[in-house]
């Protein structure tokens, strides 16, 4: 296996920036061997008629798609959460139908935050009542973390199990 192909498989797998540091770690290679591939997959991706590119980006280095084809794919690309409204995302699952208000005494004042990210994303609902908003998931919170639940029964006691605490 080439370095260079090592170096491409490194960067796909990672899915995000990675240092030269990093790489060297994960593949083993020397820090001039890593620069040297890097440098042969940018211009190889520069020279070809591909929508993917291998960029620095800040300290580090990524395969990512061209400017041109980001705008094109943002509405199917999955975008990482934030690892808080990724927990605030799983305590309204566990607990739903939740109030909101509820929400707040467990998360704070940031969990109003979450709860507009995770509506805008389409992953939970918040519908008014007389006494507050109701917090439920949506369809697509099933989907987008991967979870083959079938009632949200099911999702409660997945997460449960996964929390240790069945």
């Amino acid at each position: 296996m080439a370095d260079a192909e090592l170096v491409e498989a490194i960067l796909f797998s990672a899915g995000k920036p990675m240092r030269v540091k990093d790489i060297q770690d994960a593949t083993g290679l020397e820090e001039k061997a890593v620069r040297n591939a890097l440098r042969k997959l940018m211009r190889s991706y520069k020279s070809r008629t591909t929508a993917l590119d291998v960029a620095k980006t800040g300290p580090g280095y990524a395969m990512q798609l061209k400017q041109e084809y980001a705008l094109e794919t943002e509405d199917v690309a999955r975008k990482e959460l934030d690892r808080e409204v990724t927990k605030t995302a799983v305590l309204i699952a566990y607990y739903q139908p939740m109030h909101k208000k509820e929400l707040l005494a467990i998360v704070g004042e940031k969990a109003r935050e979450h709860v507009d990210e995770l509506v805008k994303r389409k992953l939970i609902y918040q519908n008014r009542t007389n006494r507050g908003y109701i917090l439920e998931t949506a369809p697509k919170f099933f989907e987008f973390f991967g979870i083959e639940a079938k009632s949200k029964e099911e999702l409660k006691r997945m997460l449960a199990e996964s929390a240790g605490l069945k």
